[in-house]
């Protein structure tokens, strides 16, 4: 095997850290070499250590002083560049010093024990001094193979709690990986194939020292078992699933119904019914066995013709939409006679009595027939990717040791790079160290709760912690709790809100639900007003794409995921560990998703802000951080805070489907109060070019206070298939007051009442000066300079007039008829109108609203409203005034 060179982008959790200086990440193909460069490896007699980079050392120990070069299941990738480091024998002890860690170990002393080696750190914080068997014990944690009938962390069934094992990053400052039992790849081509190590009792150690400094510890991970594979751009629409016997029509009628509900849609669930289905039961009573003993009806390649008559058509209708379509498969029984490609498959495994021929994964013969004669004319059909969901026995039959969940996703996965030019991408259950490779799981059947949800946001953060960075949910939970009464069995629309607007705001937005005529989760079938919330969380799920899009390539470069905890960022702060509820959501947003009840439509919610600057997306307003903040939230609110002068770059608000973008048009939002750097990362969306050198980069600075803003966007370096040569650019500086003066590359451009190109247009709702830059040439440097009228009663503004209108249309509600509202409450309630019809009047508009809004609760006491509406509306009011 070749050596090759690599070059790599540290990030860090700041927006600053992608300074216009860092390199561009060349990327590599994705492929295995084991071997480590010989300049790295210190072999003495029976032991050999392998430093990869100054913080991992690998440590071999071999009776036969046979050392393993092949690529584990968890390290693929020896073959890095050798770090500074030096070697001597100091007293009958090996001594290995790099610039982070000092290693000793006693020559010809046998077997690794706490008696024959030491590593302690030599510059980092905190300072350890480790030897085998020191118990470790601030581990943070990595991620389960399912949260299958789990309420919050508790198993329904058994009452325990969630046991997430043991993740890369400690409060101990280290870590050890033991890799002396995992399966090695042989050399075979196309796919390596896993075996059995030939040494049974070496040792096979992996010790990460990194101190507090966890992005390197992850991206030194990610440098030896493989990067973070980006999904493809669809991934991070909006998926649709539902466990339900759809049939044809009525999927057609469902993509219709989303379409016209004002929904975006690009992935297609499709659960375990398109195939035949016959004799499945949960009753034990009519559990049917198969020949292999599991239960008739979970595994089928076959489609149900009475609900799909052609499925190709169908699949072709799906494509003509750009819907993504992926099909639930449950493989454990083999290919039974009943299946269209049993005859074909029968006769090339030699199979000749009629049975079933069995599953076994590690069968190379089994795998390699049942890709091309039973998966693969499915695919050409026109599945696009698959819904693995294994279930049954753990380990392989054939190799014992060998997880089935781990060895299927890295078949499938892999046999997609290998069989088309489209990125590869499956969906499955987390398999152990080195799963993160094969990108999506899905956590499983949680339990329709508030406790469920409180608890995903955790989960979802914790498993950054090895690089399982693209987790999704059954968004809004996939079953009822057992025995909950039939007239009990409807779905909350506050929870189903909540669980949705985190969803929105984690890796995957997946909609899933049990077989269960009750729960229903399509949009239409709720409240007009909840109808209006989930719309728009899942159009600022779409808005914010590029900006998700450009994190996922970060996670790739560095380890870093996408959702991650905050002792990231702030790792010798107490209260990052402890606010397991909050996460960032790539370097520029923290999310704390509201995960419990509210009351009369009101949520109160304590956050702790991290050190700096954060602008309150809700309030419109910038806050100090470094302390824990109260606040209460509406039920279409978010608390989602973005760091001060933050630029995010978003997609315009028509964008209904991520396959459709070519990144012609862009929106970048330019956030309070501060200085920032950061870069756009695009490419072509599908294809596995991002591995090598196929995308590109736009470069953004931006300076904005309350007086005046700049944004410089650099000219974009980088290629990729179909990318666009010009660009149009909206710029938005949202909770500012009203602009005196905005030039776009030197030229002035002028108010416009709607937003159209050379102008620039200032939105009432959301108090946002709208640039609008004529279409150019994305090689072109594009400087952004706008100058704001003095006005601190902005500050908050947005908040206050949201919260005003709602209370003044609650209040409306209750008004008694036929009499009409005061003038003071009406005007009152249409701030946004009035400055969106006269924004040159704002300052005027503002000032007659604070005038109003003194007034508006002894209005409502002199009314004749009954005293319980007027103590609601006065409460209502208060909220407001804190």
């Amino acid at each position: 095997m070749l050596s090759r060179g690599k070059t790599c982008v540290a990030y860090g959790l700041s927006a600053v850290a992608l300074a216009l200086t860092a390199p561009v990440a060349m990327a590599k193909p994705a492929q295995m070499e084991g071997r480590a460069a010989a300049a790295a490896t210190v072999t003495r007699g029976q032991a050999r250590f392998t430093v990869l980079t100054s913080g991992l050392i690998r440590m071999e120990w071999s009776p036969a002083a046979r050392f393993v070069d092949a690529p584990s299941q968890v390290f693929i990738d020896r073959d890095q560049p050798v770090p500074r480091f030096t070697s001597i024998v100091e007293n009958g002890k090996l001594v290995i010093r790099t610039d982070a860690l000092e290693l000793r170990y006693t020559l010809d002393s046998g077997r690794f024990t706490a008696a024959n080696l030491s590593i302690r750190s030599r510059t980092l914080k905190p300072a350890f001094d480790w030897r085998p068997g020191t118990p470790a014990t601030g581990n943070l944690h990595g991620t389960a193979r399912t949260l299958d009938r789990y309420s919050g962390d508790r198993q329904v069934d058994t009452g325990k709690r969630l046991d997430l094992g043991d993740g890369l990053l400690s409060r101990d400052g280290w870590h050890v990986v033991d890799d002396s039992s995992s399966f090695v790849f042989d050399d075979s081509r196309p796919s390596p194939w896993v075996q059995k190590r030939a040494c049974g009792e070496c040792q096979d150690l992996y010790f990460f020292g990194y101190g507090h400094d966890y992005i390197q510890a992850l991206g030194d991970y990610a440098k030896v078992a493989g990067r973070q594979p980006m999904p493809p751009r669809f991934a991070f629409g909006y998926w649709w699933s539902r466990y339900w016997n759809y049939s044809d029509s009525e999927l057609r009628d469902l993509v219709g119904d989303l379409d016209r509900s004002g929904f975006p849609l690009d992935v297609l669930v499709i659960d375990m019914d398109w195939h035949r289905t016959d004799d499945l039961s949960w009753d034990p009573r009519y559990v049917v066995k198969d020949e292999v003993g599991e239960g008739v009806g979970w595994t089928g390649y076959s489609w149900n013709r009475s609900l799909f008559p052609d499925p190709k058509r169908f699949l072709g209708w799906l494509e003509d939409r750009n819907i993504k379509a992926t099909l639930n498969l449950h493989p454990a029984s083999g290919i039974p006679p009943r299946e269209e490609s049993y005859a074909a498959f029968a006769k090339t495994m030699g199979v000749t009595d009629g049975k079933a021929v069995p599953f076994e994964g590690a069968d190379r013969r089994f795998v390699d027939n049942w890709f091309k004669l039973t998966l693969d004319p499915l695919t050409a059909q026109g599945v696009d990717f698959w819904w693995l969901d294994w279930q049954q026995w753990p380990e392989s039959k054939l190799m014992p040791g060998l997880s089935n969940t781990w060895w299927l996703n890295h078949l499938f996965y892999t046999h997609m790079q290998r069989a088309n030019a489209n990125r590869a991408l499956i969906y499955h259950r987390w398999g152990g160290l080195g799963n993160h490779r094969y990108q999506i799981g899905f956590s499983g059947d949680t339990v329709i709760n508030w406790d469920s949800l409180a608890y995903q946001p955790y989960f979802t953060a914790t498993a950054s912690n090895v690089l399982y960075g693209y987790w999704s949910h059954d968004i809004g939970g996939h079953m009822f709790a057992d025995g909950t009464p039939a007239d009990q069995r409807n779905l909350d629309p506050e929870l189903y809100v909540r669980w949705t607007q985190f969803g929105a705001f984690s890796p995957i937005l997946r909609t899933h639900s049990a077989k269960d005529g009750n729960l229903r989760k399509e949009p239409w079938r709720f409240s007009p007003e909840i109808l209006k919330i989930l719309r728009e969380t899942v159009a600022q799920r779409y808005r914010l794409a590029p900006y998700i899009y450009t994190a996922s390539r970060q996670a790739y470069d560095s380890g870093v995921s996408i959702m991650r905890p905050l002792y990231y960022a702030w790792p010798d702060r107490e209260e990052a560990y402890a606010a397991r509820g909050q996460y960032m959501f790539g370097d520029d947003m923290l999310v704390a998703p509201v995960t419990k009840a509210g009351r009369d439509g009101v949520v109160q919610t304590s956050i702790w802000l991290p050190p700096g600057q954060w602008y309150d997306t809700n309030r419109g307003e910038l806050i100090a951080g470094d302390r824990t903040i109260s606040r209460d939230y509406l039920l279409n609110e978010i608390p989602l805070f973005v760091r001060a002068g933050a630029v995010i770059p978003m997609n315009p608000p028509s964008t209904k489907n991520l396959q459709q973008i070519d990144g012609g048009e862009l929106v970048l939002q330019v956030a309070p109060g501060g200085t920032a750097k950061t870069r756009l990362y695009e490419d072509a969306g599908n294809d596995e070019g991002y591995r090598d050198s196929a995308y590109s980069f736009t470069s953004l600075t931006s300076t904005r206070d309350a007086r005046s803003a700049t944004l410089t966007v650099h000219p974009r370096t980088g290629s990729y298939p179909g990318m666009p040569t010009k660009r149009q650019t909206t710029v938005e500086f949202p909770a500012a007051s009203l602009p005196t003066r905005v030039t776009v590359n030197g030229t002035p451009y002028t108010r416009a009442e709607t937003p159209r190109p050379g102008h620039w247009q200032y939105d009432g709702d959301s108090l946002t000066a709208r640039i609008v830059v004529a279409p150019a040439s994305a090689t072109a440097p594009l400087n952004v300079s706008v100058t704001f009228a003095p006005d601190p009663r902005i500050e908050g503004l947005t908040y206050r007039m949201k919260r005003t209108a709602a209370a003044i249309a609650w209040l409306k509600e209750h008004w008694p008829p036929p009499e009409p509202l005061p003038d003071d409450l009406s005007l009152a309630g249409q701030l946004a109108r009035l400055v969106d019809y006269s924004p040159e009047r704002l300052s005027a508009l503002v000032s007659d609203f604070d005038r109003r809004s003194e007034r508006l609760v002894a209005l409502v006491q002199a009314s004749r409203v009954s005293p319980a509406v007027k103590v609601e509306f006065a409460g209502r009011m208060a909220l407001i005034a804190k």
